[in-house]
């Protein structure tokens, strides 16, 4: 599932963010169809807006290890020990949090993060985001970047990615698997001699 979509349950659970915010928040996928269509929902950062940034980075970490952390799929988490014990580096991008997405990066060994870092004024959210947005083609020019600087090739490079919208990156890799995937990327994975990973396990 959607790690910021379970945070954000959890904000509202304890009454974070307010009123006004959220319904700023709900009213932006109204009134923007096209951008969701585009950028997938997580491009709508509204319910951040006016909330303390310290505040809600604690709150975000703390939930990512009670939360996040247990529900990395072991086979997931021994694949990637397997990989590092080889002497790969494994990256971790998501447009998720940066403060979701950090806590599982150390989790599973990443050495490097690339996530949506909110944009903060006064030491106050804005409802932005800062800089990239690791998602879609977004994905791509980062990976891209990290061959041309490291001097890795992409054929020694294996993707994992779980939604649409990681095809992009999944295609440039000379390795992709497919981690329990939704119809129409299991179809591409298929018809593209991907792995396909599935099951809670």
């Amino acid at each position: 599932g959607s790690s910021e979509r379970l945070f954000l349950g959890h904000l509202l659970s304890r009454r974070m963010p307010g009123m006004a915010a959220l319904s700023r928040f709900l009213l932006g996928y109204l009134l923007h169809p096209a951008a969701t269509l585009a950028h997938g929902p997580g491009w709508n950062r509204g319910y951040l807006r006016g909330l303390g940034a310290s505040e809600t980075a604690g709150e975000a970490e703390r939930f990512s290890r009670a939360v996040l952390v247990p529900r990395i799929r072991p086979a997931m988490a021994s694949e990637l020990a397997g990989m590092k014990s080889r002497g790969a580096e494994v990256l971790l991008l998501s447009a998720s949090l940066v403060w979701l997405v950090e806590p599982l990066a150390g989790a599973v060994g990443a050495s490097r993060v690339f996530a949506s870092v909110p944009e903060a004024a006064g030491g106050r959210l804005t409802g932005r985001i800062g800089g990239t947005r690791p998602f879609g083609e977004d994905k791509l020019l980062i990976v891209r970047a990290f061959c041309g600087e490291s001097g890795t090739p992409p054929s020694e490079c294996t993707a994992y990615g779980d939604s649409w919208a990681d095809r992009h990156v999944m295609g440039f890799c000379g390795g992709a698997v497919a981690v329990n995937p939704g119809r129409k990327l299991a179809g591409l994975a298929r018809s593209r001699g991907w792995r396909i990973m599935e099951g809670r396990g």
